[in-house]
């Protein structure tokens, strides 16, 4: 695994290159963004408090949404600083479909993702949920941080997705051509 994050100079912008990271998941594997994008483009979640009513509603939508994530070839996750157990747990409490990995190297800040500097009270707020497409080359190819809300960003993210090529059309042609010709004269 690599090590701590580090906080790129400037805000990503659309067109940037996705940072890449490798974090711990619900699922008991490792999941590495550029393992995931070459086959399926990314919805990327990312939050803070998991008690968060809000952030319990927008990642119920996200699991929701999943079959129809599918039939555009991409796929929900969701990042969190929160213990691997706590993810567990509410995975389990509110039947999520989606991986929730485990940020446990600071890449919420590595995507611009960080706590407000303070409430009236002066305690920490935790940071705004935010949300983030990265297509099949690893570019971001929508953000909104902070989200309003995942519900309202579902169509437009829905009709984003289903602009992209299949996973197929960055391959060489020559490549291609094999793969025909294997199954066909198998």
């Amino acid at each position: 695994m690599s090590t701590y994050a580090v906080v790129p100079e400037r805000p990503l912008a659309i067109g940037d290159e996705a940072p890449n990271f490798d974090l711990a998941s619900t699922e008991d594997v490792v999941l590495m963004l550029r393992d995931e994008v070459p086959r399926t483009a990314v919805v990327l979640y990312f939050f803070a408090d998991p008690a968060a009513e809000r952030v319990r509603r927008d990642l119920a939508a996200l699991s929701r949404h999943r079959d129809a994530f599918q039939r555009r070839r991409a796929k929900a996750l969701a990042v969190a600083p929160s213990p691997l157990a706590e993810l567990k747990l509410l995975q389990r409490e509110l039947g999520l479909t989606l991986p929730l990995l485990h940020d446990d190297r600071g890449f919420l800040a590595v995507y611009g993702v960080a706590p407000p500097s303070g409430d009236a009270a002066g305690g920490e707020r935790p940071a705004a949920p935010a949300l983030f497409v990265v297509d099949r080359r690893q570019r971001l190819l929508w953000l909104a941080n902070p989200v309003a809300a995942v519900e309202e960003a579902l169509p437009q993210i829905d009709k984003l997705l289903a602009a992209q090529p299949s996973p197929t059309a960055l391959y060489p042609r020559s490549v291609v051509n094999r793969l025909v010709d294997r199954w066909v004269n198998r």
